[in-house]
């Protein structure tokens, strides 16, 4: 049996149309041996929680429910093709929760999906806040973009 490329995948999600691409490759590259270990996370941002509103506990709640939704989905979606999966819900900026966590679980791949900018974007300086774009150039490990 050949060696897998990578061992411990760490694969972050969200709830955009791309992501789907996202899973269905990874359904392909564990088919192929390519990965091994798969960990799928979702985070939620709590910059987008104004604390100081009365409904900052809800939003907050409502944040951390989708993300847990998300993840729940896309777990059961690996599971019912054979693939096990751990989950992980994190809290934070999107882009510094993914650099963390995947050097705080020794991973070797991140994968995720590449948000599509229109051309006025793709002029802007704002791009350097796009979490892809932020990963991509502070990851020590290979990123795969799907």
């Amino acid at each position: 049996m050949e060696e897998r490329c990578f061992n411990r995948a760490l694969v972050a999600v969200n709830n955009s149309d791309a992501t789907e691409r996202v899973i269905h490759k990874i359904e392909q590259m564990v088919a192929r041996n390519i990965l091994g270990d798969i960990c799928v996370i979702a985070i939620w941002n709590y910059y987008k929680v104004d604390y100081s509103k009365r409904n900052a506990n809800d939003k907050e709640r409502i944040l951390k429910q989708k993300a847990q939704m998300l993840l729940k989905c896309y777990e059961e979606k690996l599971k019912s093709k054979g693939i096990e999966v751990k989950t992980l819900l994190l809290a934070g900026d999107p882009a510094d929760s993914i650099l963390k966590e995947a050097q705080k679980g020794g991973y070797d791949l991140i994968i995720m999906e590449r948000r599509r900018l229109n051309r006025i974007q793709e002029t802007l300086p704002l791009i350097a806040s796009c979490v892809t774009d932020k990963v991509i150039r502070l990851s020590k490990i290979p990123v795969l973009i799907i």
